[in-house]
């Protein structure tokens, strides 16, 4: 998430939309009344106690007194707090996800999964309508989208809807308007006063709005340029209003609202005349995407761009750090979009490639008890990453996942129980001052080796947490409800708790506290399961989770291949079915074992089980399985990497077992290697695989 300072919005809520003569009248079985001052959830697997009363009350969130919601569009604001004193203007700007959580809950509530004191169903209609007619109407706006697809962030600033700041300036933009010389000049006092900060060589300039910023700080190096005509085209230049779509924010409103249209399907409900109005125009706008989505493929590499810069007429790109200008792409997988990035790939017919040609990695936790679970790692080891806002795609319906979803939940809860905090790790306000982070995480189970903080958890993934294990949940809830229950107010829970301080976080984002209420509501994956069955794609999502087949990755046909980067003798012995690989060697070596089927072979939806002998320890052991790029038939470059520890193991045999998802990242599999060492290090191996095999779940 990025925010940016815009303008104080003051928000007064008032009545929106259809009469109360359009209430609906004809509900499915566990239909209720009018909700009267009640709280009735037919689909949670809770009934009573801690995760109750937090998901209650989550909902005085979306109280009309709490006044969250824009009275001009109907969208949610960013959150609750509004600080102009601290930089803090949640309440001046919204985002995508915010928008399809806000539309997913007044869905269920208008559908009567989710009877609550503060909204009835007949208020969930109104202000699905009007939220509904805004989104129509942004879609339609070309500085608010492009091919259909919305820009990310929407700030409310001045009363109208308006794009987020540019991110990134031109240095031929100043150039442009002032002439070489001065536009030059120009440019310099920008990066020594810190506006700026050079990328591309040179060429861009990444704007830094933070401290003495703007209008009224022509102060130091930009003294010269303080000329009242001057300081109004400069600023107009950095200030330009971008139309930056990206895929991540769009699949997660296009997903949020194929769930909303499902709830409106409910058997019993879905013949509602204002409810098929509704499901037209939300099937109406997520029609009007597919040329957006489309546009993101790339058919040449198989892949999604990040998003679109319809300004500059090209992908979104950045600087990889070498001074190189890159488009930016959706390749890693095991992120907070994973759900909905399936999704897209399903509705709109766009190849699997996308997802099949994505990466990830796997990583060793020693737990408290000193034993090694092997998870899916997230880029930042951050609860949502990992876990997703919900689990709405059919996922705990597929051993595979369920298998890799549980054991990452356990992970989270191990953590969190060693060191003391009354939640998980995740993207969130952090507690110093007004920092918005995504570094909160795990540092073990994350892909980046940067400094982590550890010490302020959150709370909103307890609820996709709950969902997938509610007894362990209601364990670690019953534990911390002291700290938990802390964060409680009249308003809605606060994000987290920060351990450093005993605090509290005081903040509050709409993204975080819908999607508590959401994924403990339990109703997601049944209403998506409901549309995708609506549009006839349901066997399609099957075949997505389709589990791999045994296989005895020793004895594949194809004889393996030892190597090492500095070329020494190397032993590479069969003895019946095990394999020795004994070497001393420079830099990185291991063992190739090629797929012979032309096709590869699938490791999805299972279990890898490896087990050795070892002589010795061996530093930097991983399995790499290298996919073939059904687009351009080569070897796909971004690998699903396995970290591994590998110890000396004297005569005892070690078992690991890696639990890997089911997904199309796992198929066509074309060779699988065992390797070991690192650039510029001595690494003396001798070991002996006595098992290397596939099993699905």
């Amino acid at each position: 998430m990025r925010f940016h300072v815009s303008t104080f919005l003051t928000v007064l809520l008032f009545a929106l939309g259809f009469s109360d003569s359009a209430v609906p009248t004809t509900l499915a079985e566990n239909s209720r009344p009018e909700p009267a001052g009640t709280f009735d959830f037919p689909f949670p697997l809770f009934k009573d106690g801690h995760m109750r009363k937090l998901v209650e009350n989550c909902f005085s969130y979306a109280s009309p007194q709490t006044a969250v919601i824009d009275p001009a569009s109907g969208y949610p604001f960013e959150g609750w707090n509004q600080e102009p004193e601290k930089g803090l203007y949640l309440r001046s700007f919204t985002q995508l996800t915010a928008i399809g959580s806000w539309i997913e809950l007044l869905a269920n509530i208008a559908a009567g999964f989710a009877d609550n004191p503060y909204l009835s169903r007949a208020d969930a209609f109104r202000y699905l309508e009007q939220a509904l007619k805004s989104l129509r109407e942004d879609q339609r706006n070309p500085s608010l989208s492009a091919k259909g697809l919305l820009v990310n962030f929407l700030d409310r600033g001045g009363g109208k809807r308006k794009g987020p700041l540019e991110e990134t300036v031109d240095r031929q933009k100043f150039l442009d308007v002032f002439g070489d010389k001065t536009g030059t000049a120009i440019w310099q006092a920008l990066l020594a006063q810190g506006w700026i900060s050079p990328e591309k060589r040179g060429l861009v300039g990444r704007v830094r709005r933070t401290g003495q910023y703007g209008y009224n700080y022509f102060i130091g190096p930009l003294a010269p340029f303080a000329g009242e005509q001057t300081k109004i085209q400069i600023m107009k230049i950095l200030d330009a209003r971008a139309v930056l779509v990206v895929f991540g924010d769009n699949v997660n409103l296009t997903a949020s609202m194929a769930k909303a249209i499902g709830a409106l399907l409910r058997p019993g409900f879905k013949d509602n005349p204002q409810a098929t109005l509704l499901r037209d125009q939300m099937e109406l706008f997520i029609a009007s995407q597919k040329e957006g989505y489309r546009s993101l493929y790339d058919e040449k590499n198989g892949t999604f761009a990040f998003g679109w810069d319809a300004g500059r007429n090209r992908f979104i790109s950045w600087d990889d750090g070498a001074g190189n200008w890159v488009t930016g792409r959706m390749n890693y997988f095991i992120n907070e979009f994973r759900g909905a990035w399936i999704f897209s790939v399903l509705r709109y017919g766009i190849p699997r490639e996308s997802i099949m040609n994505a990466g990830f990695k796997v990583k060793p936790y020693h737990d408290s008890r000193g034993a090694v679970n092997y998870s899916l790692c997230a880029w930042d080891g951050s609860a949502f990453q990992l876990l997703g806002f919900n689990v709405f795609m059919g996922e705990l319906r597929s051993p595979g996942w369920r298998a890799c979803l549980e054991r990452v939940l356990d992970i989270e809860l191990d953590y969190s129980r060693r060191c003391g905090l009354p939640g998980f790790l995740s993207e969130a306000y952090s507690g110093n001052g007004v920092e918005y982070t995504r570094f909160i995480g795990i540092p073990d189970i994350a892909v980046s080796n940067r400094e982590f903080i550890t010490y302020a958890p959150s709370i909103y993934t307890l609820g996709v947490g709950y969902l997938i294990a509610p007894d362990k949940l209601t364990a670690f809830l019953d534990e911390n409800w002291a700290d938990i229950s802390k964060l409680l107010t009249d308003h809605g829970p606060w994000e987290g708790y920060n351990t450093r301080n005993n605090a509290p976080v005081r903040y509050q984002t709409t993204t975080h506290t819908l999607s508590l209420i959401l994924a403990a509501l339990g109703s997601a994956d049944e209403n998506m399961l409901r549309y995708l069955d609506w549009k006839g794609l349901t066997g399609a999502l099957d075949e997505f989770y389709k589990p791999g087949s045994t296989a005895d990755l020793l004895a594949m046909g194809a004889q393996p291949v030892a190597w090492t980067a500095d070329g020494i003798p190397i032993t590479l012995s069969r003895d019946g079915s095990a394999c020795r690989f004994k070497a001393d060697f420079h830099g990185m070596g291991g063992i190739a074992f090629p797929v012979p089927q032309e096709q590869g072979i699938s490791l999805a939806g299972g279990m890898l089980r490896l087990h050795y002998r070892c002589a010795k320890d061996v530093r930097s052991s991983r399995i790499i399985l290298k996919r073939t790029n059904p687009s351009t038939k080569a070897l796909e470059p971004i690998p699903v990497e396995i970290m591994l520890e590998m110890n000396k193991t004297g005569t005892q045999e070690v078992k690991i077992e890696i639990c890997l998802p089911a997904t199309p990242c796992l198929q066509g599999v074309k060779e699988i290697s065992l390797i070991w060492g690192e650039q510029g290090q001595r690494t003396e191996a001798d070991m002996i695989i006595t098992a290397f095999d596939f099993t699905a779940l």
